[in-house]
């Protein structure tokens, strides 16, 4: 399996793209995680599932919006039907001399920062969302404004959330990427069971201490706190679209105490299972 490094073909007097892709699903992220050096801002109008940035896994569901630093590794995975409208631009498309400009200086702090993801919320996502069908809908001088006008209301936002982790800064290699890719689609199809060290190990030709320091060292994190993440997110998932009980929750994620998973569930999001399922729900009422 090749690296997932993506090609941006477009017309040469384009300075940016701006397109719309429709796919019945992606389940498999060896199909879906890719990295290009254009920056990009993703809108998904319709569609949930994961979302893999750099060294993050989370849920994603209608109206997200991130945007995605050059050369920073992400794909969506859905087995729904999923809509986005994908901008993608060279991080100086308007030449040093325009960055250098005051008027200018948020929206070159806010690219800088994208290498490590930025998801916008609340307000923002309203009114960046109205902006990006203006650009769906203009081409040539008319959508380079409205591209602006979104990047000024990404930049002034206090809404935004980082998505990759502080530390995280990719040494990248394609290789070390395709084997990540490997470990990433092992885990999704057998995070709600026990996983085998060495199996997964195996999967990339490393010995087990080996596998454990190659992880840390490209995603910044543990094996043990990804396997959660990957639980955790399925918790949360089934938390606010089923009426199961949290230790029916807890077993089908692949947890076999509920004390440790109420644990790690609040050290993930901050509340407990319970408080977490109240608060959507009152939020939904």
């Amino acid at each position: 399996m090749k690296p997932g490094y993506e090609i941006i073909l477009d017309k040469p007097e384009r300075s940016f793209l701006a397109k719309l892709i429709k796919r019945k699903s992606r389940p498999l992220l060896s199909q879906a995680w890719h990295y290009h050096p254009e920056i990009e801002i993703c809108f998904t109008k319709e569609s949930s599932g994961k979302r893999f940035v750099g060294n993050d896994i989370s849920n994603y569901e209608d109206n997200d919006l991130v945007l995605l630093g050059s050369n920073l590794p992400h794909g969506f995975t859905t087995e729904m039907k999923c809509v986005q409208y994908v901008i993608q631009l060279n991080q100086y498309f308007l030449s040093n001399e325009f960055y250098s400009k005051p008027e200018f200086r948020n929206i070159k702090i806010m690219l800088n920062r994208a290498q490590i993801g930025l998801a916008f919320k609340g307000e923002t996502n309203k009114a960046a969302k109205k902006v990006i069908k203006k650009i769906m809908k203009s081409d040539g001088f008319t959508q380079l404004l409205h591209l602006l006008e979104l990047l000024h209301i990404l930049s002034e936002s206090d809404e935004v959330i980082e998505i990759c982790s502080k530390e995280y800064a990719l040494d990248f290699k394609a290789v070390n990427l395709n084997r990540i890719k490997v470990v990433y689609n092992h885990i999704l199809d057998n995070y709600m069971k026990e996983i085998r060290i060495k199996e997964i190990s195996a999967l990339i030709n490393l010995t087990e201490a080996a596998f454990f320091k190659f992880i840390k060292k490209e995603t910044k994190k543990t094996f043990t706190q990804i396997i959660n993440e990957f639980r955790i997110n399925h918790a949360t998932k089934l938390l606010m679209t089923s009426d199961k009980t949290i230790a029916e929750i807890c077993f089908e994620c692949g947890y076999n105490n509920i004390s440790y998973f109420n644990r790690k569930f609040k050290e993930i999001m901050s509340k407990t299972p319970n408080q977490f399922r109240v608060s959507y729900e009152e939020k939904n009422a």
